[in-house]
């Protein structure tokens, strides 16, 4: 179900990073692995629809963090999986009006696509933010984003 290459990465410095409660984000071994199987899920979606901006679940992007942290690891296996390092913008959504609208819309999108290749949402843990639905997102031909980062003179 989930390609080889990537059931074959080793997410297990980001599980430890994940539980730590000093240094991490202090979640339960067994929530730290239910999310690395979603990032998994993600990271599927990202790779099969490389024109299309996937959109992760809060903690999903929390995980994918971790993972970008770690940035010679990150890098490696973004070569690995994607042939191309695989960007993070956590600005989408944040431009405006249009923006915002078309955050919620690449939301809706990833849930809808994510439903056809998996099956049912985990509604638990597909959970959004209030900037809906979180600040992670990304896509290979910045398809969804341009490099305009947003301003505090933009602020409303």
């Amino acid at each position: 179900m989930i390609p080889q290459v990537i059931q074959d990465l080793d997410l297990e410095p980001l599980l430890v990073k994940a539980i730590d409660t000093d240094e991490g984000l202090g979640w339960s071994l067994d929530y730290a692995l239910q999310i690395s199987e979603e990032y998994r899920k993600y990271l599927t979606l990202c790779l099969e629809n490389p024109n299309v901006a996937i959109v992760p679940a809060r903690d999903i992007d929390e995980f994918w963090h971790l993972h970008i942290l770690d940035t010679q690891k990150y890098q490696a296996d973004c070569e690995q999986i994607f042939g191309y390092f695989l960007h993070h913008f956590p600005y989408f959504g944040m431009r405006g009006v249009d923006d915002a609208k078309n955050l919620r819309n690449a939301w809706a999108l990833s849930c809808e696509m994510y439903q056809q290749r998996f099956g049912k949402i985990n509604n638990e843990l597909w959970v959004g933010s209030a900037r809906c639905p979180n600040c992670g997102r990304r896509c290979k031909n910045d398809i969804a984003y341009n490099e305009q980062r947003p301003r505090l003179g933009e602020m409303h």
